[in-house]
């Protein structure tokens, strides 16, 4: 059996329900609440069924995209242009870095669910706010 545990929250997870369901037991005498299966812990939508379980952090990402105004962004394939080069230019305009490093941790907590942005936040994890990223065309 494993238990997660995080402030106040507890996860269990084991292949034998009744050693569940004793833990389960024994936590009672805290005044703990049993919400059943896990739906939702930490901003990751969980869903179960007979198939497996599904992590989603589909709302989370929308609340990024709407800090950034970027929520009417065309999504695409790839999350990072292939040999893209970020570069550090004075004539441009300078980027705040603490919005960037905030931007840049909600990305990262992102990858939990979404490992194929690994690279890409990576990437531009590395600048720190002191870069520019050359303008897309269309």
């Amino acid at each position: 059996m494993l238990v997660g545990v995080y402030v106040d929250d507890l996860i269990i997870l084991g292949a034998n329900v009744n050693d569940i369901s004793h833990f389960k037991q024994q936590m009672k005498k805290f005044n703990m609440s049993d919400l059943g299966l896990l739906s939702y812990y930490l901003g990751i939508e969980v869903k179960q069924n007979a198939e497996g379980i599904t992590l989603s952090q589909a709302a989370y990402a929308v609340k990024i995209l709407e800090s950034v105004e970027m929520k009417n962004c065309n999504p695409c394939a790839t999350p990072m242009e292939v040999r893209l080069k970020l570069s550090k230019k004075k004539d441009e305009e300078i980027v705040d870095p603490t919005t960037y490093r905030s931007i840049i941790g909600s990305l990262s907590y992102l990858v939990n669910t979404r490992p194929d942005l690994a690279y890409a936040v990576g990437v531009v994890n590395r600048h720190g706010g002191t870069c520019n990223v050359p303008p897309t065309h269309p």
